[in-house]
């Protein structure tokens, strides 16, 4: 049968059938399913990030998660549902930990900013810059790798614990520690705000 009309068939079938095509092997109906649903997951990602590259990585995720996870996903209503519920988390997700960075980077400036102003007259932001990154340098490789996934990716803790094998407890302790630990060693330095 040709390929064309073996998925215009496709089309004809549920969500749920699709699915469960999929689940079998079938690669097509995965296809089926993307071309589905890719452009109102986007549009839906898109309506509350208003950023298009986040929008479209968010929407990738859901679907590889959908390919890797197809077995495992047990649906208690549509499919549809099951994909803005993935959709939305995501984004949800995505704002908290762009939240969490703002939070402890104006939190970082104002305890940078309470420091003794006189010594800081002639200190640039590019020095200020460079000694964070010199100071992150320094910080524990674990807790080092952790801070910068969480800060340079923008990975949630769930997604940094999953990634590298540890609790989310453990990760969110390890930036604690990191931003206390940056805190002491630039207690000296200012942002010119």
């Amino acid at each position: 049968m040709h390929q064309s009309t073996y998925t215009d068939q496709l089309d004809n079938f549920t969500d749920e059938v699709l699915l469960e095509q999929f689940r079998q092997g079938n690669t097509a109906a995965f296809e089926v399913l993307y071309k589905r649903f890719w452009g109102v997951l986007y549009l839906q990602a898109y309506r509350i990030l208003i950023h298009e590259e986040d929008a479209q990585d968010i929407v990738q995720e859901v679907f590889t998660a959908l390919w890797t996870k197809a077995a495992d996903i047990e649906l208690s209503g549509a499919l549809a549902a099951y994909l803005y519920v993935a959709t939305r988390n995501r984004v949800l997700n995505m704002l908290a930990s762009k939240r969490t960075y703002r939070h402890h980077l104006s939190s970082l400036k104002q305890s940078l900013s309470a420091a003794d102003n006189n010594s800081l007259q002639y200190i640039t932001e590019k020095e200020i810059a460079a000694r964070m990154e010199r100071e992150i340098r320094a910080l524990p490789a674990k807790m080092r790798e952790v801070f910068e996934l969480s800060r340079k990716s923008a990975l949630t803790h769930k997604e940094i614990a999953q990634q590298l094998q540890l609790s989310q407890e453990t990760v969110k302790k390890q930036i604690s520690n990191a931003i206390r630990t940056l805190r002491h060693k630039m207690a000296h330095f200012s942002f010119f705000c």
